[in-house]
């Protein structure tokens, strides 16, 4: 198996699952490489190569769930199906229309636990949370380069029609703009660097999800009264 090398490190699929390893020792055509755990060197043990997969999705595009791929692979997955009374819903809104600058999007997962403002949780059932919404933050936004300033529009897709108040995922992205700065694209999430993020409610996506659109500020660039309400 090509992708598995002595020194690669390996991601868990799962994405409620932090776990990374590296490769201590693999010979082609073994059935089971070692590894250890990629913070410590600690924890070496034998894993079943069947577990190591050559990439995060599967072939229909569809995100595992369990084993490992390499980090140095992006997750690409297929969009998921977006089907709201028979017709197909699409991500039309222009955030930013009119506005200067360079604009990304940064697509969380969908199906991630997400925290609340109104939840009471038990703070380590909200730090585990929390390290995972950041971390896939980090992964997804591999492509954005670093940005000096920006302006951050967080866009929670529900899963139904309900009626929300999308300020009260405010923990969820902060935890998610928290993994732009691991991720490199900002140096700090303070007032000087980050305007936003300004949280709006998008369409219906199945599983939910969370969206960050970002357009580069440059040094006096302010965005309009009606984005800062």
């Amino acid at each position: 198996m090509t992708h598995i090398r002595t020194g690669r490190i390996f991601a868990a699929c799962h994405p409620q699952d932090t776990a990374r390893i590296r490769i201590v020792e693999y010979e082609e055509g073994d059935t089971r490489a070692l590894v250890a755990d990629v913070a410590t060197g600690l924890r070496q043990r034998l894993i079943l190569v069947s577990s190591l997969h050559p990439t995060a999705v599967t072939g229909t595009g569809s995100r595992r769930k369990s084993g490992y791929a390499p980090e140095d692979v992006p997750a690409v997955t297929k969009p998921p199906a977006l089907v709201q009374r028979g017709e197909a819903a699409a991500e039309t809104t222009e955030w930013f229309d009119g506005m200067p600058g360079r604009r990304f999007r940064v697509a969380l997962p969908p199906r991630l636990l997400l925290l609340n403002s109104n939840q009471r949780l038990h703070h380590h059932s909200r730090a585990d949370i929390t390290r995972v919404l950041r971390r896939a933050a980090w992964a997804a936004s591999r492509a954005v380069p670093h940005l000096e300033r920006a302006h951050i529009v967080g866009v929670l897709h529900p899963e139904d029609r309900q009626r929300r108040d999308p300020a009260n995922w405010y923990p969820s992205f902060k935890a998610c703009v928290d993994g732009l700065v691991d991720q490199g694209v900002l140096d700090d999430d303070d007032h000087t660097r980050v305007v936003g993020p300004d949280m709006r409610l998008g369409h219906v996506v199945r599983g939910s999800r969370l969206v960050l659109h970002i357009r580069e500020l440059a040094t006096d660039d302010t965005p309009p009264a009606e984005l800062r309400k």
